[in-house]
């Protein structure tokens, strides 16, 4: 058992401070990733709710199952899902013959993970490597182009994105 699961049930209001600072930007990202990045006041109440939530079934949670961090990152999830169902089935009430499914919903989450987990693993590349597959892929820049703003050569350009690449397209190295 760590330290903040021993305070959590021993002395719950210092525990509650501890993990709020440990925690919060944890809990964030898991709750934006099903949510979107757009919808920060929804992603905040959940992070909230999540808090609250492990906080008040402090003494119900099996710790021994998983950590604090993880039940509060399950929770944020959870609850982002519950949210995000919520809110598809609101903007299709008056359109009941558009009304999505929740497979729809479920993979609405799913993409936002997936779009998540892409850009950590492109920024894992480090420099050079991120900024040359961010300016060909998002803002569809050539060779030429980046070569001039990262400072190398054209065939090195190339030679990086094509490892840059097979990096990510590996799953032992966090790859698809």
């Amino acid at each position: 058992m760590d330290a903040i699961t021993d305070l959590l049930l021993h002395n719950p209001e210092q525990a509650l401070s501890q993990m709020l600072s440990a925690y919060t930007g944890l809990v964030y990202h898991a709750a934006s990733a099903v949510l979107g990045r757009q919808s920060r006041e929804e992603i905040e109440e959940c992070v909230s709710d999540a808090f609250l939530a492990v906080y008040q079934r402090r003494n119900a949670l099996d710790f021994s199952k998983g950590s604090v961090k993880a039940y509060l990152c399950a929770t944020a999830r959870n609850l982002a899902i519950d949210r995000l169902n919520r809110r598809v089935r609101s903007a299709a009430e008056p359109l009941d013959e558009f009304a999505a499914s929740p497979e729809q919903t479920d993979a609405a989450a799913l993409a936002n993970l997936e779009k998540s987990e892409l850009i950590h693993r492109v920024k894992s590349l480090g420099e050079p490597d991120s900024t040359i597959l961010i300016c060909r892929y998002y803002f569809n820049m050539r060779t030429k182009e980046i070569a001039r703003k990262v400072g190398l050569k054209e065939n090195a350009v190339d030679q990086r994105l094509r490892r840059a690449l097979i990096k990510l397209k590996q799953p032992e190295k966090g790859g698809c």
